[in-house]
């Protein structure tokens, strides 16, 4: 194949899928999910950026204001999208980070206490208010590689391919039992899905056409 056939087959590509950049609090768990998800389902326009050790959701947020911005210099900007990824843990700029989110049009993917209440869905439901070293402690004890060399890691493929589904309708159901308790996005609730959901219609789209 000729080089210029090349270019146009990859310029093609980019034409059909539409980028993702997901801008994680954490440096190492929700990446590594991330990862072994995109591995599962085959989706290879997802980005995404760490920014471990801040403790700050606003500092997610900002970085995915600035990610967004450097989108908006393609002329195929329209398509992609921005992510924020960060926990309410006990951050005290946590609503002030969804306000700057929606203004700026940042979709998030928030979980209270913490991201290890998405992989808790995996396996089961858990429906009573949780602390975040409590909620490790679940996944650890349901996913033995959760701690392996000592960090806390959630990307068993075999598990995030078998159970997704079932993690989807838990994870659902979280958010519609609290707002009915009248505490939207209390705890224990997740709003990974919505991430991953969108990676999953973008990959049914690519593959349609």
């Amino acid at each position: 194949m000729s080089r210029a056939r090349r270019i146009a087959r990859r310029a093609g590509t980019r034409a059909l899928a539409a980028r993702i950049v997901v801008v994680t609090e954490g440096a190492s768990t929700e990446p590594a999910y991330l990862r072994a998800f995109n591995r599962c389902y085959g989706y290879q326009f997802v980005r995404v950026v760490p920014i471990g050790g801040i403790g700050d959701p606003r500092a997610v947020v900002q970085r995915a204001i600035e990610e967004s911005e450097k989108l908006k210099d393609d002329t195929l900007a329209g398509q992609d999208s921005v992510w924020a990824m960060f926990d309410r843990d006990a951050h005290a700029r946590f609503d002030e980070a969804k306000d700057m989110a929606r203004g700026n049009n940042i979709p998030l993917a928030v979980s209270n206490p913490c991201f290890e209440l998405w992989g808790v869905f995996h396996y089961r439901d858990h429906n009573a208010p949780v602390g975040r070293h409590e909620c490790q402690r679940m996944l650890g004890e349901l996913c033995p590689g959760y701690r392996r060399r000592g960090a806390k890691v959630f990307d068993d493929a075999e598990v995030i391919e078998k159970s997704y589904p079932e993690a989807v309708g838990r994870a659902e159901n979280s958010l519609a039992r609290r707002e009915a308790e009248g505490a939207t996005e209390g705890n224990p609730s997740t709003s990974v899905h919505r991430l991953t959901e969108h990676i999953r219609c973008l990959v049914a789209r690519f593959e349609r056409r």
